[in-house]
């Protein structure tokens, strides 16, 4: 068995280009990207600074409004609901709804009146508002008025249709059925 000789003695440095080169590129790396993260810090803090003065600027004009009257307020309250239901009566899709209340070609159903109110319906929490529209129609038999009730009940448009009254007038001639639906719409 052999035994290894130890050396404690220092040995003589070699100089190593490359390996300084290769220290002072990381170096000048590292203080370039201080100086980065420097300037965004300075950026950072500047905008919070804006940020919170503007959001007292905000918080005193807040503050500065003068409140209303409960009279006042109420009127205003009125306001807002009527134009917040002429914005609805605007917003109707009237196109929509007519398109999908012709009757088919092989349902022979004659539309005499439509009145649609546009108000929301009560609706359980969680669904759409709907619209009623209101639809006075005539035809020629029975058949033909079920088939249209039918008809508007598999429209995707509509919830729920009705039929509201029906009545047979003799005196009528070719069309002695007159019916009145109700159908509730999706907006």
């Amino acid at each position: 068995m052999s035994i290894t000789r130890l050396d404690f003695q220092p040995r003589p440095l070699r100089p190593a280009g490359w390996r300084m080169a290769i220290l002072l590129a990381g170096v000048l790396m590292l203080c370039a990207a201080t100086a980065h993260w420097l300037f965004q810090l300075q950026a950072v803090s500047q905008s919070s600074a804006q940020w919170q003065a503007h959001a007292a600027r905000t918080q005193a004009q807040q503050l500065s409004r003068p409140v209303l009257a409960p009279a006042q307020q109420q009127q205003r309250d009125l306001q807002m609901q009527a134009v917040a239901l002429a914005v609805r009566q605007l917003n109707l899709p009237v196109t929509r709804l007519i398109r999908s209340i012709a009757a088919p070609a092989d349902i022979h159903v004659a539309l005499l009146a439509l009145d649609l109110n546009g108000q929301p319906a009560a609706e359980q929490a969680g669904t759409q508002a709907a619209g009623t529209l209101k639809i006075a129609a005539e035809a020629e038999t029975t058949r033909d008025m079920f088939n249209y009730l039918a008809y508007l009940n598999q429209q995707t448009l509509f919830r729920a249709v009705y039929l509201n009254r029906h009545d047979m007038l003799s005196a009528a001639g070719e069309r002695p059925y007159h019916f009145q639906l109700e159908a509730q719409w999706r907006q």
